[in-house]
């Protein structure tokens, strides 16, 4: 007994006496060498200082000055000062816990991965003042808190090693090409759970306020509210970068979830499109999902001027719900091409239903390639469908393309109506009413014109149609049953005092006249296909030709230009000239396709014109017409038979004869 009493006081002391040359080493120019024989028992790293500090008096502090923290001689972290907290704990546990470290005025180039310190824990890690500056992420006057951080896992980035609170603050940070000034985050992890409280700083001169969560196990970040002030952009390029940057960063997020974002009092100045003074507050928005898969999103925007392509908008308002397979509007309107548009309703993949569309003092001007982006733009939809769409003293006008045209005072009311059905245009159900004041179409003047039809169950009725020129007039019926497969139709015109420059403005036709014509058309058939159409034309036209003239053009122009092979527009002179004609009545009849053309003459002083036909809309090798033109001594023939055009010109002047054969596909055929 005695012998293991003297054992266990032997052993005490050496343990006192340990300690007391430990603590007295602390106290002495050797701390440092013995800190890094420690350090180098346990882990890579080593621990420089021009001081170290400790007292007897607070055992558990110790406190490093101008502080390196280096691996095989190259310095990882640089410090005015390293201060740690030992918690009482450690000497119970299998590992070193600290009540908190601190590091002041830290600065990096790289900072180590820290995966091969030893089992530790620190219960709250401050970084004070902290400067860093890697490839990827720069931070300056940093002050970084995070509590119970211990250390990192292989596949775990150092400061993701921690469950409990993070807050921090910064001058500016910048990751890849995103910078922020004047940040502050707080912020909870919870194992692989994130839950931002609230995140704030200055991103270009705009302030951003942002809450959100995020799911490390499955990579979904939920966004809370997030909220952009005083935004301006003007750097299309920058706008590259960005698209560049997050589609590589945002990859390995599964889902995005937006319950609220707002954008306010912004503007932005790019060259596709523009908007000041925007408002923006889009909710309930979920990523990767388009916009006709999300549920019961909403999206309001205004602002005080906005700008797309070419077209400007003035005090744009929107109010849109996004649900699965469709686009609601509860409110469009903008003050735009000197007018003002307002409208509602909604879109699917495939259809469009307007419930109301009002439009005043518009004034559109068409581009040249209008058609083409009509032909986009309606081929989206199978059904094209207006309960209420209303067109106020507006105006069109077209001068880029091949008819230029220009529309005026133009009122249009629609009530109820399906303009489009299975991929069909037509008024297949409703009311429709046009007004125009004034219409110039290829310099043919039109004042004050109506039309009125309406459509029940797909029987479309034109009741009337009235285009008054300066001096003559157009009337027209007609009816189409879109509601059958063949789709019967049938049309009258009657024409009193027409101008007679609708035939070549119109219709192209190559011969510029002036004067009136007299006219009465009745024809039906069946429009449901190309060949329904050719082989149901059937009726009757006449025209009688009054005061005719051949006007801008003389008839040796006129010679030389047939001649052409392909002569549907004539190109007239600028010098004014005039011959008075003489015109038989015009005779046309259809039956079944077979349209009969009776023979016509229009003559003047050392000029002739005499057209034949006969032509079969169902056989080419029945398609026959014929121009003999006659002009002094002077002979042109233009034929057209049996899918072969040919060009003669005869003349008597020096008693020679030109034959040219002209293939048929070559030769633009009169209309």
């Amino acid at each position: 007994m005695r012998l293991l009493s003297k054992s266990v006081l032997i052993l005490v002391l050496i343990v006192v006496v340990s300690l007391t040359a430990f603590t007295g080493l602390l106290h002495s120019r050797y701390n440092q060498p013995l800190i890094n024989f420690i350090l180098a028992q346990v882990s890579p790293y080593q621990v420089f200082a021009k001081k170290i500090d400790y007292d007897i008096r607070t055992p558990y502090q110790i406190r490093f000055e101008h502080a390196e923290i280096t691996q095989n001689q190259q310095v990882l972290i640089h410090a005015d000062s390293i201060q740690l907290w030992l918690s009482k704990t450690s000497i119970t546990e299998d590992k070193l816990v600290f009540d908190g470290v601190q590091i002041n005025n830290i600065t990096s180039a790289d900072m180590p991965l820290l995966t091969h310190l030893p089992p530790l824990a620190i219960k709250r890690l401050v970084f004070n003042n902290t400067n860093l500056n890697t490839p990827t992420l720069a931070i300056k006057h940093g002050l970084i808190q995070i509590d119970n951080w211990q250390t990192p896992t292989a596949n775990t980035p150092w400061w993701q090693s921690f469950n409990g609170s993070l807050k921090m603050s910064a001058t500016s940070i910048k990751w890849h090409q995103f910078e922020l000034q004047q940040l502050l985050i707080n912020a909870n992890k919870h194992h692989q759970q994130w839950q931002f409280d609230g995140i704030s700083g200055l991103w270009y001169q705009a302030k951003i306020t942002a809450q959100a969560q995020f799911n490390n196990t499955d990579h979904s970040l939920t966004i809370d509210q997030l909220t952009l002030n005083k935004f301006r952009l003007q750097d299309q390029q920058l706008v590259n970068d960005w698209q560049q940057q997050l589609t590589h960063h945002l990859a390995p997020l599964t889902a995005i979830n937006i319950k609220r974002l707002d954008i306010i009092d912004s503007s932005v100045e790019l060259p596709q499109w523009s908007a000041d003074d925007i408002n923006l507050s889009l909710q309930n928005w979920h990523w990767p999902q388009n916009y006709w898969q999300q549920q019961n999103s909403r999206l309001s925007f205004s602002a005080s001027h906005a700008q797309w392509h070419q077209l400007n908008f003035e005090q744009p308002l929107a109010e849109l719900q996004f649900m699965p397979q469709q686009i609601i509007s509860h409110g469009m309107s903008a003050h735009m091409m000197e007018g003002f548009v307002r409208a509602d309703g909604w879109i699917d993949p495939q259809q469009l239903f307007v419930n109301d569309l009002k439009a005043s003092g518009i004034k559109w001007f068409l581009d040249k390639d209008w058609p083409q982006t009509w032909q986009q733009w309606q081929h989206q939809y199978t059904d094209v469908i207006f309960k209420n769409f209303n067109i106020n003293n507006s105006q069109i006008t077209s001068s880029a393309t091949a008819i230029p045209f220009q529309l005026a005072g133009i009122d249009i009311d629609v009530q109820d109506a399906v303009l489009k059905q299975n991929n069909q245009w037509g008024l297949w159900q409703g009311q429709l009413e046009a007004n125009l004041g004034f219409g110039s179409i290829n310099q043919v003047i039109i004042n004050q014109a109506i039309a009125t039809m309406h459509s029940n169950a797909g029987q479309w009725q034109l009741d009337k149609l009235v285009l008054p020129f300066n001096h003559g007039m157009l009337k027209a019926r007609a009816r189409v049953a879109l509601n059958e497969p063949q789709h019967p139709w049938q049309l009258t015109l009657v024409g009193d005092s027409m101008p007679a420059q609708t035939l070549s403005q119109w219709l192209s036709l190559p011969l510029p006249l002036s004067g009136a014509i007299d006219t009465q058309i009745k024809i039906h058939g069946l429009a449901g296909t190309q060949a329904d159409f050719n082989h149901h034309l059937s009726g009757t036209a006449n025209a009688d030709f009054r005061q005719l003239a051949l006007i801008n053009i003389t008839p040796q122009q006129l010679f030389t230009q047939w001649q052409l092979s392909n002569f549907s527009t004539v190109n007239q002179t600028a010098t004014a000239s005039e011959l008075p004609l003489t015109a038989t009545p015009l005779t046309l009849t259809a039956q079944h396709g077979v349209i009969q053309l009776q023979p016509v003459t229009v003559t003047a002083k050392d000029f002739a014109l005499n057209i034949d036909s006969s032509w079969n809309l169902t056989d080419t090798k029945q398609q026959q017409l014929k121009l003999k033109l006659t002009t002094g001594c002077q002979q042109l023939i233009k034929e057209w038979l049996q899918g072969v055009s040919t060009v003669t010109v005869d003349s008597s002047c020096n008693g020679n004869t030109k034959y040219v054969p002209v293939k048929v596909e070559d030769t633009a055929l009169p209309h």
